[in-house]
């Protein structure tokens, strides 16, 4: 039997998966390094952790003496998480991740009797002595790694491949042929989003009001109004617009929702246009967050590019958590090969 932990910014989740590597049980906690960088304090975050383990293991009618080990990945290994690891340095692949993965013994990092496999992020090839002047460059992964790897086996990736991982970040990771990950661009925008909705007057106007009307606008209409008002006048004016749209025009809040999360995500688009002019091109995007984002960004894509590429959505939660189960596998399956 062993244990998955995929621990992110504002959530972890534990899997129980047996000798068939089937899920048989499951648990979440709404808890990650986000409270770490809130409180000062990793005490919510090991907390969390230890009671979605120990949830899970209920669930399968299990003790902690029964796991193997724990597979651990995400932003717990980061300066904010529970144990630091360096990153690895791109391009990084099924086997680096395996051979510099840290097995840690049981009660040492959590008060959990089973040893823990630590997979270790990474990050851009940015050189040694860089500087200020090569930021646009700089970028890491904690926890897409692992997905990554589920990604280029369950599809098997064989051709360079961007894939845009829509969560509490916007991140682009660039797969090249060899089945590695080669780069990454990240941009804050799904936290961006809840921080819009929760810290600024805009928020009242992005939630559902009683007797308002639709103004009849289609998805393709405000998207459009969106695209050229945020690259003519920028983002900060674009988040601005949905409270004129409530006072001064006819709009619901579904179509002010539409024009905010339009108007981010055609700021991310930038990054795309980035990464192509540092060498990372693909004609194959796959998609992997909410369905809704993945519908915007794909028209976007679609807008930009054409019928010149391929677009794969994967937006089913139940599958994204097999994903990452089956990265976090292989990982440990060539861990124990080469131990």
């Amino acid at each position: 039997m062993l244990a998955i932990i995929d621990c992110g910014t504002t959530n972890t989740r534990v899997y129980i998966i047996n000798k068939s590597t089937e899920i048989i049980a499951q648990s979440t906690r709404k808890v990650g390094v986000r409270n770490t960088s809130m409180t000062g304090s990793k005490d919510t975050l090991r907390n969390g952790v230890v009671e979605a383990v120990q949830e899970a293991l209920g669930l399968a009618g299990l003790q902690e003496k029964d796991i193997e080990f724990a597979i651990a990945s995400g932003m717990i290994t980061s300066e904010i998480g529970l144990l630091e690891i360096p990153h690895l340095i791109a391009p990084v692949g099924l086997d680096e991740l395996a051979a510099n993965a840290v097995l840690v013994p049981p009660g040492e990092v959590l008060p959990l009797q089973m040893p823990i496999l630590f997979i270790r992020g990474v990050r851009n090839d940015y050189g040694e002595n860089a500087t200020l002047a090569d930021i646009r460059k700089v970028d890491f992964m904690r926890g897409e790694e692992t997905q990554m790897m589920g990604i280029i086996d369950d599809m098997q990736i064989s051709e360079p491949t961007n894939v845009i991982v829509l969560s509490s970040h916007t991140k682009i990771i660039h797969l090249n042929s060899k089945r590695q990950i080669q780069a990454s661009l990240t941009t804050i925008s799904g936290q961006l989003y809840e921080a819009v909705l929760k810290q600024t007057m805009i928020g009242q106007s992005l939630v559902a009001i009683e007797g308002e009307q639709s103004g009849g606008y289609s998805f393709e209409e405000i998207v459009a109004i969106a695209q050229e008002v945020t690259e003519d006048t920028g983002l900060d004016r674009c988040l601005m617009i949905p409270r004129f749209m409530q006072v001064l025009l006819t709009t619901d809040y579904k179509e002010r929702n539409l024009f905010i999360d339009a108007s981010i995500a055609v700021d991310d688009m930038k990054c795309i246009d980035d990464f192509e002019r540092q060498g990372f091109m693909a004609r194959t995007f796959i998609l992997f967050g909410h369905s809704n984002r993945c519908d915007l960004y794909s028209h976007l894509l679609k807008r930009k590019y054409g019928n010149n590429i391929k677009l794969i959505c994967l937006s089913d939660s139940e599958k994204l958590g097999q994903l990452t189960i089956r990265g976090a596998l292989l990982i440990a399956d060539r861990y124990r090969a080469i131990s």
